[in-house]
């Protein structure tokens, strides 16, 4: 599959790029995006965060991994290959992730997160990967930063990166999609790009219903060179033979339109002494008509700056001796091409419609391996890779250089004009790229809502989307790259109290804390059903001013619940009902009452559910509902008595395995890491043999992001002659379904499916 990024189920680990030439994070983009200029004004920008209070670190000193902090990835994410093509399977083994002390550099213990070339069960690299997901995640007002040394990344191919996805769901979703929900890659360090580093913002242009569309995806990254300690700026030249001395009174220069802003022309009698006769730092292209006089047999454009983030690109250089224009037709040289159809030579053909282009700002593949030792590659020791997120803007920095500004609204730091746009701009002393924006949709402003930490290594595979393109045979293993630490501050003026809790709630606490919600109405835009679980006592939902209204509550998963907390304002409800289901659709009642007198109304339970409803029915006042709290009490047990799963390690049949590995045993080995997923079409199916016939009450289906909008459970004695026993409208996540019935073997029929790829199913649950 591509890359779905379900969150709160499965958002770090599936990753897909869209069929587009341009390559996505994780994909450690090569940009090629044209991009628009405009007057630039900067106010205040900050090209250094001093960032005083620690609020959240994790050291590395301890020599395992803190569970309570991080999460280990498994698998092969979406489609198998991480929605990316690329090659490796993430492992838990000390192999993949492990600890090293006595590191030179190092503040003391590192963790290591090592790539490898080896065999495991179907795949010949091995890689290692963790994240923060549900357990640490911040936001805007904080400074993430990871001191980092991505040693033995040296070859195409290998890569690492230190990088952020949402931790956050839409009210009334039980998923956000990518690119929707955003992404922020603050380190993507590729062997095949061995002198930069990448910091990327990844968004969407449209909400699109919360639904992915592969069109649907903007981003804006800017490259850092450690050599200039900036955004790179290569000098770039295109020199002249004019195959003996003249004395030149002209150059006339005609600029496509990615010209140069600072450049020098230049003279020699042997091409390699020269002598500049003109100089400017202020180029704006077009024509520039250089009246400088000069003489000598070799002549050059020498470009210091750029005017955009292109190359420099010349339809004609033309040099004036007495009238003649003497560089016609004669030999040329350059610093570089950018394609083989834009040669030195056609800046010298007298032809206005062909020309030179130079290679562009950002690097291309090559120049790898580095020389050990070489002080300009990011993979000769630590550097600090940082991300200071402010309510307006993103600024990446490396050792405390900003390098690329993001501002998330139109206008930021360009015209009004809801173009996304970017340009690099020296700002105190130093080139940064600087770009905008990225909330283009009231639905979901992506970057004010916390994000969690992800730390990964892998390997590129043929599409060229991952890790810098295709590993390539002369790559060496194993890859080590070293986490010294990774820290988290307030930054100046904001006051973040530290990392959010995990967003499972502890034992016997509210279970509705925090999580999504969805009205039939809102008397005003601050009253909206978040409002009543948001554990804030000063704040409430209120309905509009009728008797048929509701509000219920996404736990996001089935719970056994055991009490329901009401907590009425003045207008509350005298006649209601609570009610459970496990789709959002199909409701069943488990308390009513017609004589409430508000205040706070408790109620115990014996039920089990995923969506919890408040239905109101009649009002005690002239006003509609309102709640200051909603409060779910209960324990994440088997929702339900039921706790046999008659399917666990039971042969399975399908239709089909997607890719000849993703078998249907997966589905019922318990491991919540493997799955099955069928071929990219609907009538596709898996049953599984109880062995014998058994009495059934219920299905649980945990669907990974190519889930079935439509389908069937059935059973049989025979596994040939089938029985519907539940039609069921699928909406993702961990379903659900209660069934009444008896049979040997148990079966899912698709119906239709969510995505244009097959079934993936997680864990399929008969008890």
């Amino acid at each position: 599959m591509p890359k779905f990024s379900v969150i709160a189920k499965v958002i770090s680990t599936y990753k897909i790029h869209p069929s587009g030439g341009d390559m996505l994070s994780r994909h450690f983009p090569f940009y090629r995006v044209k991009t628009l200029f405009f007057t630039l004004t900067l106010t205040g920008t900050a090209v250094l965060s001093n960032a005083q209070e620690l609020i959240w670190s994790d050291e590395f000193n301890q020599g395992s991994l803190n569970s309570q902090t991080w999460n280990i990835e498994t698998g092969t994410g979406i489609n198998g290959n991480w929605g990316t093509g690329q090659l490796d399977r993430a492992t838990d083994r000390p192999e993949n992730i492990h600890f090293l002390n006595n590191v030179a550099g190092a503040d003391g213990g590192v963790l290591a997160i090592t790539t490898r070339n080896e065999f495991y069960i179907d795949r010949d690299y091995t890689s290692g990967r963790i994240n923060t997901q549900g357990k640490v995640a911040f936001g805007p007002g904080t400074k993430l930063s990871a001191r980092v040394w991505p040693r033995d990344v040296r070859y195409q191919g290998q890569g690492f990166a230190f990088w952020l996805m949402p931790n956050e769901i839409p009210p009334g979703f039980d998923y956000l999609m990518w690119p929707q929900g955003g992404e922020i890659d603050i380190m993507e360090y590729v062997g095949s790009i061995p002198f930069h580093n990448l910091g990327t913002v990844h968004y969407a242009w449209f909400w699109e219903d919360n639904l992915y569309q592969d069109w649907n995806h903007g981003h804006q990254g800017g490259y850092y060179s450690f050599k200039d300690q900036q955004v790179p700026d290569e000098p770039e030249w295109l020199s002249i033979d004019l195959g003996q001395s003249y004395s030149v009174n002209q150059v006339q220069l005609h600029w496509e339109g990615a010209f140069g802003k600072s450049y020098l022309i230049q003279m020699s009698n042997d091409g390699a002494n020269w002598q500049t006769i003109y100089d400017t730092t202020s180029g704006d292209g077009g024509l520039d008509v250089i009246n400088a006089a000069g003489s000598g047999r070799y002549i050059r454009m020498y470009g210091t700056e750029r005017g955009t983030d292109w190359s420099y690109s010349l339809f004609e250089m033309e040099v004036y001796a007495n009238g003649v224009n003497v560089a016609l037709g004669k030999p040329t040289t350059a610093s570089s091409l950018q394609a083989s159809d834009l040669s030195a030579g056609l800046a010298v053909d007298g032809e206005y419609s062909t020309r030179w282009s130079s290679a562009l700002r950002n690097p291309g593949y090559g120049n790898y391996p580095p020389l050990a030792g070489d002080p300009n590659a990011g993979s000769t020791g630590f550097h600090t890779y940082s991300l200071s997120w402010y309510s307006d803007r993103l600024e990446w920095d490396i050792d405390g250089n900003v390098y690329h500004v993001h501002y998330l609204n139109d206008g930021g730091a360009f015209a009004v004009d809801g173009n996304g746009e970017s340009a690099t701009r020296v700002i105190d002393g130093r080139r940064v790229h600087v770009s905008e924006y990225s909330h283009y949709f009231a639905e979901w402003f992506p970057f004010e809502h916390e994000f969690y930490i992800i730390l990964s290594a892998g390997v590129g595979g043929p599409s060229g989307y991952t890790y810098g393109g295709g590993i390539v045979p002369e790559a060496q293993f194993p890859v080590s790259t070293l986490v010294d630490w990774v820290r988290v501050y307030n930054l100046p003026g904001y006051d973040n109290p530290g990392p959010t809790p995990p967003l499972t709630p502890e034992p016997g606490g509210n279970l509705a804390a925090g999580k999504p919600a969805v009205s039939s109405s809102a008397e005003n835009p601050d009253l909206t059903a978040a409002r009543a679980f948001d554990s804030d006592p000063g704040t409430r939902w209120a309905s509009t001013a009728s008797d048929d209204e509701w509000i219920y509550v996404d736990l996001g998963r089935v719970y056994d619940i055991e009490r329901v907390e009401l907590n009425w304002e003045t207008a509350f409800g005298q006649a209601y009902r609570i009610e459970v289901s496990d789709d959002a659709s199909v409701w069943s009642t488990v308390y009513s009452t017609s004589a409430s007198d508000g205040g706070i109304d408790s109620i115990s339970l014996s039920t089990s559910g995923r969506y919890v409803r408040l239905y109101g029915q009649a009002r005690a006042t002239g006003w509609g509902y309102s709640l200051w709290e909603f409060e779910v009490y209960g324990s994440a047990g088997n929702g339900g008595n039921n706790t046999t799963d008659y399917a666990l390690n039971q042969p399975v049949t399908v239709s089909s395995a997607e890719g000849d590995y993703w078998f249907g045993r997966y589905a019922v080995d318990g491991d919540p890491n493997t799955r099955w997923a069928s071929d990219f079409s609907d009538d596709q199916w898996i049953y599984v043999d109880l062995g014998s016939a058994k009495s059934l009450s219920k299905v649980v289906l945990n669907w990974e992001a190519a889930y079935a909008t439509e389908y069937q459970l059935q059973i049989s004695d025979n596994a040939t002659t089938w029985t519907t026993v539940a039609n069921v409208k699928g909406i993702g996540g961990e379903e659900v379904i209660n069934i009444n019935g008896s049979g040997r073997y148990v079966r899912m029929l698709g119906v239709e499916r969510a995505t244009g790829y097959g079934y993936s199913i997680w864990n399929f649950e008969v008890y």
